[in-house]
C-alpha cells in the first residue's frame, strides 16, 4: 500500500473518519452514585447504574473494535480513490503487482490501468509502467531501459508521463528529430539489486537495448535493519516470548507506524541504533557487481547513478528529521547520523563498482539537491525531481555521447 509520509487520521476522507463510522456509541464512565453502600455493591455484584462489570468491559471492546474497523475501512477506501489500491483490489483478484508468468519476476499487473485520483499507473503487456514494446526494435530506433525499483516507477508520479524514465525520452526526441527514442521504464516497487539484476537477465535482454542506466535505490538498506531484528526474536523465542504481528494490509496499524516515527526515533525515546560504520558492505559489493556484470553481458552500453536523498548535513537537524522520516520508518535501526554514513559509504561503492567494471557514472546524489522541492519523502521524487533527474540523465548522455545509433 502507498501512504505519503504526510498521511494523518484527520485525512482519512472527506469530512473525516466520522462521516465515514457514524456515531459508534458512548460508554457511561459515570462515577460510582453509591459509593457509601460497600454491601449493596457487593450483594448485588453489578456496576452502579445497573450493568454488570463484565458486560461493560465487553461493550467497551466491542466499541473499541468496531472503531478500529471503521478507521480502517476509511483509509482502504481512500488509498483505493487516491491510489487506486488498496484490499479490495485482492478482493476484486486485481492486485497491483503479480508473478510474470515466463520469468517468475514480480511485476506490476499487465495491460492494465490503475486509476486514483491522485495517481493513475498505465502497463504494458510486460507488467511495467512503460509503453508497448515489441521485441523487434524499429530502424533508426535507440533503446534505453532504465531499471531500478520505486523511485525509478515513479512511486508519486501523477501519470506514466510524469516519470523520469518518460521525460528523458522526450528531452532525447525533442534533441534529435532523425532518431526515435524508446526509453523503458523497468523499475518496480520494493526491488533489490538482486531483483535488478533478473530484471535485465529475464525481461530486458531480449528487447535489443542500446543503453541501459541503473539507479540502485536504498531497497537493500532494510536488511541491515531485518538482521538486527532476527537476532532480537531469536532471544523472545528463546525465553517463550509471544510474537505477535499485524497483517501487512492493515492501513491504520502502517499509518501509526508512519506518523510516531519522530516520538519513537527522539533522542529522548532512549532508542539504540547499529552504527553504520560497522556495518558490512561486502555482500552489497558483491551484488553490485553481479548487477554490473549481467548489465555488460547484454551487449548494451552501461550507465549506473548514485542514489539521491531528501535530507542532507548541511540542513538543520529540525529539517533532517522532518525530510528523513521514511527512511527512518524503513531502516529504524540507525539516527540520522548513521543514515548519512550508511547512504555515503553505498554511494561510494556503487562509484568504485562503476570503476571496476568501467562503466560510466551520473552522481545524482551531488547533482540533485535535497528537500521538498524535490523529493515528496526521504528518497522519492517529486516532479520537480522527475525532471531533475530527467535533465541530469540526458546531459550524461550528451556530453559523454552515449546515445548515438550503432
Amino acid at each position: 500500500m502507498q501512504l505519503r509520509e504526510m498521511d494523518s487520521y484527520r485525512g482519512a476522507g472527506p469530512g473525516g473518519i466520522t462521516q465515514v463510522c457514524g456515531a459508534v456509541g458512548s460508554i457511561d464512565t459515570r462515577s460510582d452514585r453509591n459509593g457509601d453502600d460497600p454491601p449493596r455493591r457487593a450483594a448485588a455484584q453489578t456496576a452502579p447504574d445497573g450493568r454488570h462489570p463484565a458486560r461493560k468491559l465487553g461493550l467497551t471492546l466491542a466499541l473499541t473494535v468496531l472503531l478500529f474497523v471503521c478507521v480502517e475501512l476509511a483509509l482502504q477506501v481512500r488509498s483505493h480513490i487516491r491510489y487506486g489500491q488498496s484490499v479490495f483490489n485482492a478482493l476484486t483478484a486485481e492486485t497491483r503487482y503479480v508473478e510474470h508468468p515466463e520469468t517468475g519476476l514480480q511485476t506490476l499487473r499487465p495491460d492494465h490501468v490503475f486509476r486514483g485520483n491522485q495517481v493513475e499507473i498505465r502497463t504494458n503487456s510486460l507488467g511495467l509502467r512503460s509503453e508497448p514494446i515489441t521485441v523487434d526494435k524499429p530502424p533508426a530506433t535507440v533503446r534505453i531501459a532504465v531499471v531500478g525499483a520505486s523511485t525509478v516507477m515513479g512511486a508519486y508520479a501523477a501519470t506514466n508521463e510524469e516519470t523520469f524514465s518518460y521525460r528523458l525520452e522526450a528531452l532525447l526526441d525533442a534533441g534529435d528529430k532523425t532518431t526515435d527514442f524508446q526509453v523503458i521504464n523497468a523499475g518496480i516497487a520494493g526491488y533489490d539489486l538482486h531483483d535488478q539484476r533478473r530484471m535485465i537477465e529475464k525481461l530486458i535482454l531480449p528487447f535489443d537495448v542500446d543503453l541501459i542506466v541503473i539507479y540502485p535505490g536504498f531497497n537493500d538498506f532494510a536488511a541491515y535493519c531485518r538482521n538486527d531484528a532476527a537476532t532480537a526474536t531469536k532471544a523472545m523465542e528463546r525465553v517463550g516470548l509471544p510474537l505477535l504481528q499485524s497483517p501487512e494490509w492493515l492501513l491504520s496499524v502502517e499509518l501509526v507506524r508512519k506518523n510516531t516515527v519522530s516520538l519513537r526515533t527522539a533522542p529522548e525515546s532512549g532508542a539504540t541504533y547499529i552504527p553504520a560504520h560497522g556495518i558490512d558492505l561486502s555482500p552489497y559489493r558483491a551484488k553490485l557487481d553481479g548487477l554490473l556484470a549481467a548489465a555488460k553481458a547484454t551487449g548494451a552500453r552501461v550507465v549506473i547513478a548514485t542514489n539521491a536523498r531528501a535530507y542532507r548535513p548541511e540542513q538543520a537537524l529540525d529539517e533532517q528529521l522532518r525530510l528523513s522520516e521514511t527512511a527512518r520508518y524503513y531502516t529504524p535501526c540507525f539516527d540520522i547520523s548513521g543514515l548519512h554514513t550508511l547512504y555515503d559509504r553505498h554511494n561510494r561503492e556503487i562509484a568504485a563498482a562503476a570503476a571496476r567494471h568501467e562503466v560510466s557514472l551520473v552522481p545524482l546524489g551531488e547533482r540533485i539537491p535535497g528537500g521538498r522541492s524535490y523529493f515528496v519523502d526521504a528518497s522519492h521524487f517529486s516532479s520537480g525531481g522527475e525532471q531533475m533527474a530527467a535533465e541530469q540523465l540526458h546531459r550524461h548522455f550528451i556530453d559523454h555521447a552515449l546515445i548515438a545509433r550503432d
